[in-house]
């Protein structure tokens, strides 16, 4: 009995295990997040490049008056670090400037986006929701 219970935890965990971990292209996808200024809503889709790293770009803003960013590419270069699950070496244009950038996922499911000068440490972070209707 004993060596049974042993035996299903350690496939139980492994099975865990492979199921949990963090893929380069789960980051694909429609994003739903809002301006920290102005409050405004928008979608972003995130896809891969033909060179293997990821880029977003945007699809639709509430605001009408911003209607001018639809389409364009707003995140350059993400490159998955599987060792420690996150995106990064990516940049990000923000406010009429380009800033470092590194993207990881919560333990509820949104996607954490630090874009930083120099330090991370001197930065914003924003928070983006997945759009399931929309998932590949």
């Amino acid at each position: 009995m004993k060596r049974v219970l042993i035996t299903s935890f350690i496939v139980f965990w492994n099975i865990a295990f492979i199921f949990s971990q963090t893929k380069a292209d789960d980051i694909k996808g429609y994003y739903y997040g809002s301006e920290p200024k102005t409050h405004d809503k928008f979608q972003m889709e995130i896809y891969k490049t033909p060179e293997g790293k990821f880029e977003g770009k945007v699809v639709w803003v509430e605001n009408k008056n911003n209607s001018a960013d639809v389409g364009t590419v707003q995140i350059r270069n993400l490159e998955f670090d599987s060792k420690n699950k996150e995106w990064k070496n990516g940049r990000v244009m923000y406010d009429g400037s380009e800033y470092s950038l590194t993207v990881s996922f919560t333990d509820d499911g949104r996607l954490k986006l630090r874009g930083f000068l120099g330090l991370s440490l001197f930065g914003k972070t924003m928070y983006w929701t997945k759009d399931e209707a929309l998932r590949k």
